[in-house]
């Protein structure tokens, strides 16, 4: 009589194990995917940010004297006006439009046998007695979540490439 009743309550739990996968896989994948899918696109766009300023600062670091001393049409001098043209084009698809890409360029001169960084004017590569030594390129931009389009206070993109002046 008992193996007559245990084979009937057997055949009530065939299925058993797929209702409890069906309600347990959408909150495992809710949990686990979805915060996967928004850090995967954190880091598509931390390395497109580190690929541009890294590609402007190399642009800069191999640049002649004279694009620093001549002046570009938006009033920087005109290495400048091209480093920023190449962050733009790079994170062109990769960040909103509404966002700005305004890098923040640090000239490093040296005096003496210290090092100074400035913000790079067209004044500063006027004055040889202090001959530039490096690039710092900087890109400060918010993280945009692509699932809701709104930005993640608590995430930045904030890639800074150092490069050796090598140019002439």
């Amino acid at each position: 009589m008992r193996k007559a009743l245990k084979a009937i309550r057997r055949q009530y739990e065939d299925g058993s194990i797929a209702v409890e996968t069906a309600l347990v896989l959408p909150i495992l994948v809710l949990f686990l995917g979805l915060p996967s899918i928004v850090l995967a696109f954190y880091f598509r766009q931390y390395s497109a940010a580190q690929k541009a300023a890294h590609d402007a600062a190399l642009y800069l670091s191999t640049a002649p004297i004279v694009e620093f001393t001549t002046p570009g049409s938006d009033g920087q001098f005109a290495a400048l006006t091209v480093a920023k043209r190449i962050i733009a084009q790079e994170m062109a698809g990769v960040v909103p439009d509404e966002v700005s890409v305004d890098p923040y360029i640090t000239c490093q001169y040296r005096i003496g046998t210290t090092l100074k960084g400035n913000a790079c004017t067209p004044q500063l590569f006027k004055n040889d007695a202090s001959p530039l030594v490096r690039f710092d390129v900087a890109i400060n931009l918010p993280f945009i979540n692509p699932l809701t389009g709104q930005p993640i206070a608590s995430m930045s993109i904030n890639p800074i490439p150092s490069m050796p002046y090598v140019g002439n």
